[in-house]
This record gives structure tokens, sequence and C-alpha cells, in this order.
């Protein structure tokens, strides 16, 4: 009896929710007249939904050896691309978007995940900006998918805007650029999520997936927002 109580409860607060604050559209700012949204809140309206260019999963090459599949929502054009660079303008909000449609749209609540591993930012970078867009993204679907979000690896140099760079110079801007914690050791044969907002060359995820390939995870997965329209280098 109680049990059905609570569904009751969270079915009526869900749609109370739609009433006294009905989804408006991310990217046009319309109202979403969507039956279904009592199970979760749409992002886009129907229109803009119809823009996103999907993304089909592949297989991104990390070195001689190992190959690791890459999954993103949609390519790197709006109206995502307009959620990615509001971390620049500090608005922490866009972050939660993101992960709400890598929920909605990809396969990642299906993908084995012990562990979600954010792509770490340089603490001055950090600090300036408040947050770290990866880290706020993994929390939240850490908390849908019933797993751990874990900073595994640090930055330990600040670089350049990867966005800011010619494609000759990303790879080089990474190098050695990044290495394990203290506590990575302890996800040691488990299966990994490497998460990013955007990827274009893949150079930052490539040289993220190296550090973490040292502690011999089970699997090691790939999940952004969006990518390049691209094939990136695989």
């Amino acid at each position: 009896m109680i049990k059905k109580l609570h569904v009751v409860f969270i079915v009526v607060q869900r749609w109370l929710a739609l009433i006294l604050s009905p989804p408006r559209c991310v990217a046009c700012k319309k109202f979403i007249p969507d039956k279904k949204t009592f199970t979760g809140r749409p992002v886009f309206c129907a229109v803009c939904d119809a823009r996103l260019k999907r993304a089909i999963p592949f297989w991104f090459r990390i070195d001689k050896k190992t190959r690791v599949m890459v999954h993103a929502v949609c390519l790197y054009e709006e109206p995502v691309r307009s959620l990615v660079v509001q971390k620049r303008r500090g608005i922490v909000s866009a972050s939660y978007v993101l992960a709400e449609l890598i929920w909605q749209k990809t396969m990642f609540n299906t993908i084995a995940c012990d562990v979600i591993v954010p792509v770490p930012l340089h603490w001055s970078r950090r600090f300036m900006r408040g947050f770290n867009q990866a880290r706020e993204m993994g929390e939240v679907l850490a908390h849908k998918k019933k797993c751990a979000c874990a900073e595994l690896v640090r930055r330990t140099r600040h670089t350049a805007y990867q966005a800011d760079l010619a494609v000759a110079l990303r790879a080089p801007n990474v190098k050695n650029a990044f290495e394990l914690t203290k506590s990575a050791s302890r996800y040691r044969g488990t299966h990994m999520v490497l998460l990013d907002d955007v990827m274009t060359t893949g150079s930052t995820l490539r040289a993220v997936a190296t550090v973490l390939l040292k502690i011999k995870p089970a699997s090691l997965t790939i999940v952004v927002a969006c990518r390049a329209p691209v094939n990136v280098n695989h």
C-alpha cells in the first residue's frame, strides 16, 4: 500500500511540475506541448530536435593496439553547440541539459559502467570558471545510472584551449598533460566511461584514455554530448 501511494505521489508531483512550470525548448524557448513529458522533460521542441544531426557510434583509435567505442548525441552543430560554449561564460546549467541529452538520446543507459571519469580541467581554469562542465555532467549521469563519478585523472599543466589551436597543434598541446590520481588504482578492472561535452580532433580524449588504460579497466567507452561533423582520427 505504501509503495502504491509513493508511486501516485511521484506521478502527481510530476504533473504539478508541468502545470506550474511547463517545459520550454532550451533553444527557441517555446513551450513544449507533449503529453509524455511527465516521464522526463524533453530538452528541445519537435522543430529544434529535428535539427539535431545524429552521430553514429564509431571505433576511435587510442594507440596501435587499442580502439574504444565513442557515443555522441549529435554532431557539433546547432542547437547543441550553443549549450557547449556556455561553459566559457560560466553558465553551469548547460551542463545539466547536456547530461539529460546524453541520457535520453544515446546508448549510455545500456553501457556497462562502474565509474564515470570526467575529462579534467587544470585547477587554475576550474577556479576561474567555477566548475568543470564534464564533472557536472558526470554527477547527473552517475545519479541516473547509479554508478560512481570520480576524477581518476588530473591535468598536470595549464594548456591552451584546444578550440583556439590549429588541428596540427592540438595533440602536442595535451601531450603528457595528464596523470592518474592517487585514488585511481581502486578502480582497476572496472568498466569505465570517459566523459566530455565535445569531441573535435579527439586529441584530449586520446591523451586521457591513454592514462586510464594504465590501470587496465575491464572496458573503456567514450561518451560525449556532440562530436565533430567529420570523422576524427580513428
